[in-house]
């Protein structure tokens, strides 16, 4: 068990050595960050390297606690250019379902400020969804999320049900700040995946994704803790 409340703010603490992604020996470090007067405190799990004999950020995850009510709350996941493409955010979102479900936090839900289609898709492969799933059949939306058949080709592809939300999205800076493409067509594309991003019509029907099924969300934990094992 981690004893969250004994940390203080602003102060990491070496939570880790046992993960590796490529050529890399990850030390993670759990922070409480600073109060901002909230119920729920915001912590972060953060992945180092030691490089050239210095510590070196690689990336983060971030989430708010609720004691009382034992619920967390992801709040998003970043890691650094120079080190993306090794399954660094996946170890990380690993990393705080099992640190979470050991200490008894077992309800998770995602901050509805969540934005990001490929990182809700992520999150969906862990066992994240939308409590009542006919809403992918009703709803004008939906993100259809898709590769390209292509494997040297990354580009995140979205396919938008709703022109409204299409225009919407292409004037985010999430959109300018990343390699999507939106198509309109499903020629030489695999279909991953539908997502409704929380906010795009949260006043008429609010959408919330939570930790729907245990059974994947653990399997899946371990599987890809066990795969950065050392």
């Amino acid at each position: 068990m981690f004893d969250f409340r004994t940390l203080e703010e602003d102060k990491k603490v070496l939570y880790s050595t046992d993960y590796y992604s490529g050529e890399y020996n990850h030390e993670f470090y759990i922070k409480k960050a600073i109060d901002d007067g909230s119920n729920k405190p915001k912590f972060y799990i953060r992945a180092y390297s030691r490089i050239n004999g210095e510590l070196v950020p690689q990336g983060y995850i971030y989430f708010y606690l609720d004691y009382e009510n034992k619920t967390s709350d992801f709040i998003g996941v970043k890691v650094l250019e120079d080190f993306r493409n090794l399954n660094i955010g996946s170890l990380l979102i690993a990393s705080w379902i099992d640190l979470c479900l050991n200490n008894g936090f077992d309800i998770l839900g995602l901050n509805k400020k969540q934005r990001k289609p490929f990182l809700l898709y992520m999150l969906k492969t862990y066992g994240f969804d939308v409590k009542n799933k006919k809403m992918y059949d009703k709803r004008d939306d939906i993100i259809t999320l898709c590769k390209n058949t292509d494997k040297e080709d990354l580009s995140k592809i979205l396919i938008f049900k709703s022109p409204k939300h299409e225009f919407n999205f292409k004037h985010t800076n999430i959109y300018k700040s990343d390699n999507y493409v939106i198509r309109h067509d499903y020629k030489g594309l695999i279909m991953l995946d539908h997502i409704i991003l929380p906010l795009q019509d949260s006043i008429v029907n609010p959408v919330e994704y939570k930790l729907q099924d245990y059974e994947i969300a653990k399997l899946k934990t371990q599987m890809v803790l066990s795969r950065h094992k050392k």
